[in-house]
């Protein structure tokens, strides 16, 4: 049986070294022109805000959903995504940012057991404002090159076959609170 196409975003499966899975508050900047979907990609912009990220970014991790108020009306509003122009205060996005997160997320192509190890980039998709969830997958044409995630096997569920829109595991391979390359290569001191 085929693999279903149904693109939902990254979502945290677990923690590398069995820690907990939490989120962190950011801003989002008022008026900001974009959703931001629950599952997208964010990255961090001047300012200590948040927008969503795009292939070859550093990310800073999923996006989990928001809270504001309305600059309107001052109700305080809770959503799973944030509705791009939305013109309000007291800003918080909840960000999954823990550098050793697994995270789900379905492959954009065909990815198979030998692509274990190699290196994928996001690949975004437009949210539904419906459900408020992402669209985002990963490439499913990986390298062992640079790119933003690593592929480290597949999610362990009913109906999911290595293949075309497999849900893989991956972790952070290019994320702001690691450093994955050296500028230069290190050199020896004599003493």
């Amino acid at each position: 049986m085929a693999n279903a196409d149904t693109p939902r975003g990254f979502w945290p499966v677990r923690h590398l070294t069995g820690g907990l899975i939490r989120a962190n508050e950011y801003a989002i900047l008022s008026t900001l022109a974009e959703n931001i979907f629950k599952g997208d990609m964010v990255k961090l912009v001047a300012g200590g805000e948040i927008q969503v990220a795009a292939a070859g970014d550093r990310v800073l991790g999923a996006f989990h959903g928001c809270e504001y108020v309305l600059t309107a009306t001052g109700a305080v509003t809770f959503s799973k995504y944030w509705p791009t122009g939305t013109t309000a205060t007291n800003i918080k996005a909840y960000v999954y940012d823990d550098p050793n997160l697994v995270y789900g997320v379905q492959s954009a192509g065909s990815t198979v057991q030998d692509d274990i190890g190699n290196l994928g980039d996001l690949v975004a998709g437009a949210g539904s404002t419906t459900t408020g969830l992402s669209a985002f997958e990963l490439n499913g044409t990986t390298t062992a090159d640079q790119a933003t995630f690593r592929v480290i096997g597949k999610l362990a569920t009913p109906n999911n076959a290595w293949g075309t829109n497999v849900n893989l595991l991956v972790t952070p391979y290019e994320h702001e609170f690691t450093v994955t390359e050296l500028s230069a290569a290190p050199t020896s001191v004599g003493i």
